[in-house]
């Protein structure tokens, strides 16, 4: 599979494109960052909200690249109690999607007022379509915080 290698700057741009759309129609009460690729989206969605309240959903499901257990598993609950807020779930891909959809069905079972899901990417394939995402892509995205494989031309830094 090809892959594209996020930088610092891409992801911080997306971060700021992501809080510019949510915040024009939606103002959470709190941001739900899913373990562990969207902690660094959600943290910094909270710093430049004024420090939004932000709380961590772990979710297992992926082992390697394009490698995963049959099923998201949720190894750590949200235990903040969201009832009548309006909850942001940040993550950084919806890739099958799945992932989201058992995270978004936990969240709507704490009773929230409104659920919304922004991702910084989103693939053709994800069975749940964000509300917010900057991109698509049918590529693996290495973001800066992951170990990047080391293969002579295997992708494109962006």
């Amino acid at each position: 599979m090809k892959k594209v290698y996020l930088n610092w700057t891409k992801v911080d741009e997306a971060i700021w494109t992501l809080k510019d759309e949510i915040w024009k129609e939606f103002v959470p009460d709190i941001i739900v960052g899913v373990a562990r690729g969207g902690l660094i989206p959600a943290v910094r969605l909270s710093h430049i909200t004024n420090n939004t309240l932000m709380r961590v959903v772990d979710v297992k499901f992926y082992t390697d690249i394009e490698k995963r257990t049959e099923k998201p598993t949720i190894t750590v609950p949200l235990t903040e109690n969201i009832t009548d807020l309006n909850v942001l779930i940040a993550d950084d891909v919806a890739d099958t999607g799945k992932t989201l959809v058992e995270v978004k069905k936990h969240i709507k079972s704490l009773n929230p007022k409104k659920i919304k899901v922004a991702v910084i990417a989103k693939k053709p394939q994800s069975i749940i379509d964000p509300d917010y995402y900057v991109f698509e892509t049918d590529k693996w995205i290495i973001f800066p915080w992951e170990k990047m494989p080391v293969e002579r031309g295997s992708g494109e830094m962006v």
